[in-house]
C-alpha cells in the first residue's frame, strides 16, 4: 500500500473507486477504476487516449452504496503507451478536479484508507 504525497498539495490514497465518464463534447460513456484518489484529483486507467486539456464529465462511487459525486475533471497527463499492449486500450491518465469543493470526495477516500488498513490487521 502507498500513501504518500509526492511533492503534492494532497494525500494520494490507493484504491479502487468506479469511474463513469464522457469527454465533452462527446456522447459516449465509458466506465473505469481509480488507481489512486486525493483531494486534488485521480489516477485512472482511460479506454480511449485522450489529449492532456481534455475536459471530462465524471461520476465516481463505491459500488451497492449511496457514496459518490459528479464532478469534471482536466486531463493533466497521459502515458504515451497503452497499458494493455495486446488492445492498445487502457491508457495511464491523471486528472486534476476542476472543483475543490467536492462534497463526497472526502467521504470516499476516508473508505479506501479504512479498507486499506483492514488488509493490514
Amino acid at each position: 500500500m502507498h500513501i504518500g504525497t509526492d511533492n503534492r498539495l494532497f494525500e494520494r490514497v490507493d484504491g479502487e473507486l468506479a469511474v463513469r465518464y464522457s469527454p465533452q463534447g462527446s456522447n459516449r460513456e465509458f466506465c473505469t477504476t481509480t488507481k489512486n484518489i486525493s483531494g486534488g484529483g485521480i489516477r485512472m486507467s482511460l479506454l480511449k487516449r485522450l489529449s492532456p486539456g481534455s475536459i471530462l464529465d465524471m461520476e465516481i462511487f463505491k459500488y451497492n452504496t449511496d457514496i459518490k459525486t459528479r464532478c469534471r475533471g482536466k486531463v493533466a497527463w497521459v502515458w504515451d503507451e497503452p497499458a494493455d499492449k495486446e488492445t492498445g486500450q487502457l491508457f495511464e491518465a491523471g486528472i486534476a478536479f476542476m472543483d475543490p469543493r467536492l462534497l463526497y470526495i472526502g467521504r470516499l477516500i476516508d473508505y479506501l484508507e479504512t479498507q486499506n488498513s483492514d488488509n493490514f490487521l
